[in-house]
């Protein structure tokens, strides 16, 4: 409720913003993929070592995730392909900056980069496993709105840990890989405690061979099919035709 009503009080602040986006003829869409691009460029950036102002471009793209949706309400072009696309290009913009943030650590080999790295790599396994258990869990007719940590917390922790020193950054990554994969658990706990479960097994039939009686030890040879009369028979037919076809004074 209160996540909820601090989204509802964040939209209303931004509003002002919506109806210019909407006044220069920006769709939603547009707006979609101008916030990834916007998100993937500050994941490069601190990747490319710029820690702060990656993660300042970063942020910026994100808050993008705001306005496209708004965006469409007020427009009237609310749709399940709008909503599709901007649930995937929210993962793209979020593995990017994880992916930055991992070359980041690696290439200027701060104290423990090692593990940051390990950190970075099962947080952005838990962003997808969390989005996948709720994509999964919708598919199935169910909802799942629960979670520990959902985007919107999970994209200020990332900025808040980009802003700071390095340091800071360490013990957020803890932060996020933790809750992170505790998000996913639980979500996983949700989803499959509302889903049915397999019917009762049905009583089974007895096996067929017990039904079948035994083969006999032996069978009765079966008698020979009656293929006409013997040769003997065939005999006493012919000879009197022979005898009619012999003598020449009969006719028929």
């Amino acid at each position: 409720m209160e996540q909820t009503s601090w989204k509802h009080q964040a939209r209303e602040r931004i509003r002002p913003l919506i109806l210019t986006l909407d006044r220069w003829g920006f769709t939603p869409t547009a707006v979609t993929y101008a916030g990834t691009v916007v998100a993937i460029a500050g994941g490069w950036l601190v990747a490319e070592g710029n820690l702060f102002w990656g993660t300042m471009v970063f942020l910026f793209g994100s808050a993008f995730d705001m306005l496209d949706g708004g965006l469409a309400r007020l427009q009237g072009t609310v749709s399940r392909r709008g909503a599709f696309l901007d649930s995937c290009m929210d993962r793209f913009g979020e593995a990017a900056y994880l992916i930055g943030v991992a070359i980041y650590w690696m290439t200027n080999a701060h104290d423990d980069w090692i593990r940051a790295v390990v950190l970075v790599m099962i947080t952005l396994f838990g962003s997808m496993a969390t989005s996948y258990v709720r994509a999964r869990a919708e598919g199935l007719g169910e909802t799942c709105d629960v979670g520990l940590l959902q985007r919107t917390e999970r994209v200020i922790l990332m900025g808040a840990g980009g802003l700071f020193t390095h340091h800071i950054q360490y013990i957020v990554l803890w932060v996020l890989a933790v809750l992170t994969l505790a998000t996913t658990i639980q979500r996983i706990i949700h989803v499959a405690a509302k889903l049915p479960g397999p019917a009762p097994r049905s009583p089974v039939d007895p096996p067929v061979d017990s039904a079948v009686d035994p083969a006999p030890d032996k069978l009765e040879p079966e008698s020979e099919p009656d293929d006409g009369p013997q040769d003997e028979d065939l005999t006493e037919i012919i000879e009197p035709v022979a005898d009619v076809d012999a003598d020449p004074e009969v006719r028929p």
